[in-house]
């Protein structure tokens, strides 16, 4: 399994929002093959928003990233508004989760689109 980091900036005084504008969003990526799970948080400096998601492999995320319901999540409106910089996911860290007993996280390393 992999985890995937995307760092969201959002404008001062907005991430809450952002996060509830999330967890108030279904379909899209919920619904792709090799999809685990996706959490998000609140950074400590309030300016920014920590995107998790999960997957089965690097190659399920991969075709995500390349699909038309990543270009149809990413083109909605839905919080485009409230980020101080990109609206579309453009950079972001990969991170290969061990099994149980094997230690946490390997960073695997990360890209920029």
């Amino acid at each position: 399994m992999i985890a995937i980091v995307n760092r969201l900036p959002v404008k001062e005084g907005a991430a809450d929002e952002v996060v509830r504008r999330f967890a108030g969003s279904r379909g899209y990526v919920q619904d792709f093959p090799g999809f685990v799970s996706m959490e998000v948080l609140r950074s400590e400096e309030g300016d920014e928003v920590l995107v998790v998601t999960r997957w089965r492999d690097r190659e399920a995320f991969e075709s995500w990233v390349a699909s038309d319901e990543f270009r149809k999540a990413h083109g909605r409106s839905g919080g485009g508004d409230l980020l101080s910089g990109h609206p579309k996911m453009s950079s972001y860290e990969v991170a290969v989760e061990r099994g149980p007993g094997e230690g946490a996280l390997d960073q695997a390393g990360s890209t920029s689109s």
